[in-house]
């Protein structure tokens, strides 16, 4: 057989096996279906069609049907029903719309590292925290996590150490928000998808954004300023930033890749007016229509009134976000009550869901040359040098 004619052969034998096979691969839907949409979408095509079926006090028999429908989803596809309190979890494709935020809107999130829920989705989660303390011999701090590297003679025993791992748990904690509308508004999904695309977005932004910061780790997420991982450095002036203060905060950063200054807004006009010894500016001016944040010593500012007021401990810090763990848990979902508002004809619409967050470290770090204590956290004291 020439090679003409076997290439020939081949050709017919794969186009008759794709033929004979093409009935069993093609995916099958039932007669008049053409929709490729999920059977969610199909449900709720719209994110104010969600909340408008959801919010129903009184839904009709289609309205509860697709309910119905829903829950049953849920279950199969997640291994839960709606939330006990009487609640809708928002679809996938809506809810990520809602969570993912970034960098320009939101402080934490988008630069920390994110751990989303899990099954079941509230459970506790233990993350491996490497530690070690007075290793012997050890010539280079403690920035490795209780792993010894040395020099090992010929013939000489190598040595031996012992990682200690601790763990750092994350226990989503719920958290919830509400406003009064009106039945009319409720009834209007294009109305609806607007105020929770936007409203509540930014609510639960900056909610999120407050406690990553400031939260106390008591029923709400530990913030960087108050975790025992943030170094504090004491100010150099009273009630004011100057110079030093911002290069004894660089002196013991960990992670300037990944670094944000986060300032308190009241304190603009003091950081545009800092300078080095040679009078030059370290502050350089960004462009909001192009994304281009503010730069203070080569490192990028997110200004807000999140933080401490000027002069208090935490007015300025500089962060590495990516050193901080955000463990989402069930949510978001909506939930409705007419009752307290009945007799004016609205309603509470609530949004609630889980959520935890704190740094990756329990304290700080010493660097390689034994003496200086670093972390990715670190904040400007109240009390003066």
């Amino acid at each position: 057989m020439t090679k003409e004619e076997r290439e020939a052969l081949e050709k017919l034998i794969n186009e008759q096996m794709e033929k004979s096979l093409k009935p069993f691969l093609q995916i099958k839907r039932p007669d008049g279906d053409t929709d490729d949409r999920s059977e969610v979408d199909k449900l709720f095509p719209s994110l104010g069609e969600f909340v408008r079926d959801v919010s129903c006090v009184k839904p009709s028999e289609e309205t509860a049907k697709k309910l119905i429908a829903y829950k049953e989803i849920l279950k199969k596809e997640m291994s839960m029903d709606s939330d006990p309190a009487g609640g809708y979890l928002i679809p996938t494709k809506h809810r990520e719309g809602l969570l993912q935020v970034g960098p320009e809107e939101a402080i934490v999130r988008p630069r920390a590292f994110v751990i989303p829920a899990g099954n079941p989705p509230d459970a506790a989660l233990e993350m491996p925290l490497l530690q070690q303390s007075g290793l012997a011999d050890q010539e280079h701090g403690d920035l490795y996590g209780g792993i010894w590297f040395g020099w090992t003679a010929e013939g000489e025993a190598k040595h031996e150490t012992e990682i200690t791992v601790d763990v750092v748990e994350y226990k989503p904690n719920e958290w919830s928000g509400y406003c009064v509308l009106t039945d009319k508004v409720l009834r209007n999904a294009k109305q609806l998808e607007a105020i929770v695309k936007q409203k509540y977005r930014e609510g639960l932004i900056g909610f999120e954004d407050y406690h990553f910061l400031l939260g106390t780790g008591v029923g709400q997420p530990m913030g960087v300023i108050h975790s025992p991982a943030t170094i504090e450095v004491a100010r150099a002036g009273t009630d004011a930033i100057v110079f030093a203060d911002i290069n004894n905060m660089i002196d013991v950063f960990l992670g300037e890749s990944k670094a944000v200054w986060v300032i308190n807004k009241a304190c603009r006009s003091q950081i545009i007016a800092l300078a080095d010894a040679a009078g030059n500016s370290i502050w350089i001016q960004g462009n909001i229509a192009k994304k281009i944040p503010d730069v203070l010593c080569g490192i990028p500012i997110k200004w807000t009134y999140k933080v401490p007021a000027l002069g208090t401990r935490g007015d300025i810090g500089l962060f590495d976000f990516s050193k901080y763990i955000i463990k989402d848990g069930y949510g978001p979902a909506f939930a409705t009550s007419k009752h307290v508002y009945f007799l004016s004809n609205r309603t509470a619409l609530k949004m609630f869901g889980n959520v935890d967050g704190k740094p990756w470290l329990k304290g700080s770090l010493t660097a390689d040359d034994n003496v200086t204590e670093i972390s990715p956290f670190v904040v400007l004291n109240t009390d003066t040098a």
